[in-house]
């Protein structure tokens, strides 16, 4: 029979597995970039929760408890750990398995508000745990239904004070007798979402840093043998980097005249990276060595394809304990700028500084890249080969490079996005002051998503990986083309009609500048006409193309192109006939291209990508229309509760109405009621089967344009004896104005959310297929940009439509699907277009019961 020492231990250990395995136990990045770990607090916490207490200052206790508490008792220790996660609330913050924080709430009886607190381990002040508790018990609070916190801090305590200020919540302030009684609603405001993401950016960036840019390296597997991966890796490393390096191999006390490290335990405490080629079977023992030395990133070179390894775990206890994990199966890493030159790579990472930051997950074809890099002679700030991407990822690099001023074109080759709701979050932010040329391959090429998200975020897409060098040397070295028209200046008519017809492809107005160049040009006059376009008001980029009569020219020709671009505005690019790829000479910036196709394409992207700067990347999401969220999700409510999966036509047209949206006016009918209804609508109308066939006549359960009651009676006649009992459930709607038939459709994706769509509608809009998307919610700019990439447009400028309610309409439906996640499915079809307005004909509304979403809570992975 178990003694109570022993029930005692296996409570205990239950109690910490339920802290490890709730949905709010996470690893979390601190201010200062190095991981944590935060999970509730439980019981078996005690002992840990009465030793931080003893560590504190005198001080800091009088500012958390106003009173000189010396220790706790064991009934407060009982209470503080004794929480049921809903009305009380309390939350540990480890580094390295040591508990340096806490914090709680506590609802006030019978309201929807509760006090807030916490406190941090003096040693630990100034790393950002106290904000990042405050936004995770605002998220446990907001999802247990309680909408305002209260606290009560001293008047003294500026630092307490500076974090409930600078939260990103608008606060409420009294104060009496030295005491500040603060009060604010947990609302997901624009100003709070900024200020989290501020400071997930800071943080994140920081985490990189602490990795890319050592203190100290560690070769783990360095090795004297000749062409192995070991040697390769510690050759590289040891012949670049200007801080200190050390090998690790327990066969070799000597290498290349430096000490070899028989185990990591013995390297100087310095060390702050470790870059690992160890057999898979002792990955493990190497990475918990690396913990305990305080490491703070390892870049794993080896493959564990097969080895059984569970690399979820080890990044889990890497994680907790301040230890960032590039790879498995990682090539390595590369830095070409003095202050941070490292060459950590298999592959000899020999390319000129420059502003393109390289990140690939696919380690072979990282070394062809960067062979063709070479052979373009590309500048390049970074390269990462990110390998299976088990912890750092994209994300977290593009929030490094945001930062990195050598950085000025950021290259993706990614196979799948992991997280990909926070990829485009985090992507649309940088392509704001970052162009990102991205190889879509993979699940990450997945059709309506990925397409959703990439013209969300503003990347430019690219087929292939020579497509994606040949548009990043050309955004890195010359400006974003900002207009369609291109200017060809050249010396010889057949290259000119190639070069035309790929601008056209490229989805640009060619202009032959009219000069008397021929093959007797000289330079001055190439120089000089190429100039002349640059300076055009009416021109947005040049492609120049030079033909030379005799090899002997092209130099001097060079020359005087790169002359004619320097300090320019708008985008120049050359193709030299018979030269290969690469800059016009060496150390120019202006990029040259061996075919004519090339240039239009890359010139196309810049344009593609001046487009988006200029128009969706700008406005941020909001609605245009009054909005009644609480009203909405009441009737979401209501159905769900009933069991309600699809709603039907009068409660779809009442939710819509609550975030402005026009439906026709309908009614549910059945055949004995149909003639009745539609004298309450009005004529003429529409009497439609909720059942119907494929095909727009009566007898696939579509009558329109009913005039009198004997039409209804006639029309549902038809029906009933073609449909049978599909005919039973009717709508009856007033008639529409006629006009351009449009579908909008939200749907709602587990990995990003809801991805809106809009194309031509009516029965034939999936044989049509013509459709842009977008994730949700839309800026009305965006919703204007989709219009324009599909026919719809240009439809509507032809029948000369205001494109505005159609516009508006997309906002509000994106807006409505992005508020209520229970909606899974909202596809308006048709929606008519006219010259009065946009109005819904038909609606389809299916829901699911999903958990509310935890907020914008920061937290790996």
């Amino acid at each position: 029979m178990p003694t109570d020492d022993a029930n005692a231990d296996v409570n205990a250990g239950q109690a910490v597995d339920t802290a490890v395995t709730s949905r709010w136990a996470t690893s979390v990045v601190l201010g200062d970039g190095e991981s944590a770990y935060i999970r509730p607090l439980v019981p078996a916490d005690q002992d840990a929760l009465l030793a931080f207490h003893h560590r504190q200052s005198r001080e800091s206790v009088y500012r958390r408890f106003f009173s000189p508490k010396s220790t706790l008792t064991p009934a407060e220790l009982e209470r503080f750990t004794t929480v049921d996660m809903v009305d009380r609330v309390a939350l540990a913050v480890e580094v390295h398995d040591e508990f340096v924080g806490w914090a709680s709430y506590e609802r006030w009886p019978g309201r929807n508000e509760a006090e807030a607190a916490f406190m941090v381990d003096d040693q630990h002040h100034g790393r950002g745990i106290a904000t990042l508790l405050l936004e995770h018990l605002a998220a446990i609070a907001e999802s247990n239904g309680i909408e305002r916190f209260t606290a009560e801090v001293l008047a003294d305590n500026r630092g307490m004070l500076a974090v409930f200020g600078k939260a990103g919540w608008p606060l409420g302030r009294r104060f009496e007798s030295g005491v500040v009684d603060l009060d604010w609603e947990l609302a997901t405001t624009e100003q709070f979402l900024d200020s989290v993401e501020r400071r997930e950016q800071r943080a994140d960036s920081r985490a990189v840093a602490r990795i890319l840019l050592p203190r100290a390296v560690a070769v783990i597997g360095a090795s004297d043998k000749p062409d192995s991966v070991g040697r390769v890796l510690w050759q590289h490393v040891c012949n670049s980097v200007s801080v200190p390096v050390y090998p690790v191999n327990p066969r070799i006390d000597d290498l290349d005249g430096k000490r070899c490290f028989g185990s990591v335990a013995e390297l100087p405490d310095e060390t702050s990276l470790a870059i690992i080629a160890v057999p898979a079977a002792a990955l493990e023992s190497t990475i918990d060595a690396c913990i305990a030395k305080r490491m703070r990133g390892a870049v794993v070179v080896t493959s564990l394809v097969g080895s059984g390894v569970d690399i979820e775990v080890l990044v889990a206890r890497a994680r907790r304990n301040g230890l960032r994990l590039i790879g498995p199966s990682s090539m390595g890493i590369a830095s070409l700028h003095e202050g941070s030159v490292i060459q950590a790579a298999l592959v000899d990472v020999r390319l000129p500084a420059g502003g393109v930051a390289i990140s690939m997950q696919s380690g072979t074809l990282g070394a062809s890249l960067l062979r063709r890099a070479r052979d373009l002679d590309l500048g390049v700030s970074w390269f990462v080969s990110l390998g299976d991407k088990s912890d750092v990822s994209a994300n977290d690099l593009l929030q490094f490079w945001e930062d990195d001023e050598n950085t000025r074109v950021i290259a993706l080759y990614t196979e799948t996005f992991g997280n990909p709701r926070k990829f485009a979050r985090i992507a649309r932010r940088v392509s704001r002051t970052r162009p990102i040329v991205a190889v879509r391959t993979g699940s990450a090429a997945t059709g309506t998503m990925g397409s959703a998200l990439y013209q969300q975020a503003g990347l430019i897409e690219v087929p292939s990986v020579s497509e994606l060098l040949d548009t990043c040397r050309l955004l890195s070295t010359q400006p974003i083309m900002r207009g369609p028209r291109v200017a060809i200046v050249s010396n010889s008519p057949s290259p000119t009609t190639l070069a035309a017809a790929a601008l056209e492809s490229a989805g640009l107005t060619p202009l032959r500048v009219p000069s008397q160049l021929d093959w007797t040009s000289q330079p001055d006059a190439f120089e000089t006409a190429i100039a002349a376009a640059l300076g055009d008001s009416g021109i947005d980029g040049v492609l120049a193309i030079y033909a030379p009569p005799v090899p002997a020219d092209e130099r001097l020709m060079a020359d005087a192109i790169n002359r004619a671009g320097a300090g320019a505005s708008k985008p120049l690019v050359a193709v030299m006939i018979g030269s290969g790829d690469g800059p016009i000479r060496k150390g120019s910036g202006v990029p040259g291209y061996a075919f004519p196709e090339q240039a239009a394409v890359a010139l196309g992207r810049s344009f593609a990508y001046g487009k988006w700067l200029a128009t969706e990347s700008v406005a941020a999401p909001a609605p245009t229309r009054p909005v009644d969220p609480a009203r909405a999700k009441a009737i979401v409510g209501d159905a769900l509760g009933a069991g309600t999966t699809e709603l039907d036509v009068e409660a779809a047209a009442t939710l819509l109405s609550t975030y402005g949206i026009t439906m026709a006016a309908s009614r549910t009918a059945t055949p004995d009621t149909a003639a009745t209804i539609a004298d309450e609508v009005g004529y003429p109308v529409a009497v439609k089967s909720t059942h119907r066939r494929p095909g727009r006549s009566v007898r696939s359960g579509v009558a329109l344009d009913l005039n009198h009651r004997d039409d209804v009676v006639e029309a549902v006649e038809v029906m009933v004896e073609s449909l049978g009992s599909d005919a039973d459930h009717l709508i009856v709607q007033e008639m529409t104005e006629p006009g351009i038939t449009v579908r909008i459709r939200c749907q709602h994706d587990e990995r990003l959310g809801t991805i809106v769509s809009v194309g031509y509608g009516g029965i034939d809009a999936e044989i049509i297929g013509d459709h842009a998307d977008r994730l949700a919610p839309l800026s009305p700019s965006a919703a204007a940009a989709m219009l324009t990439d599909t026919r719809v447009g240009a439809a509507l400028v032809e029948a000369e439509f205001d494109p505005s309610p159609l516009v508006d309409t997309l906002v509000q439906a994106s807006q409505l699907c992005a508020d209520h996640v229970d909606i899974d499915l909202l596809d308006l079809n048709p929606v008519i277009v006219s010259a009065k307005g946009a109005v819904i004909a038909d609606a389809v509304v299916r829901l699911v019961d999903r958990p509310d979403h935890d907020g914008p809570i920061r937290r790996l992975g």
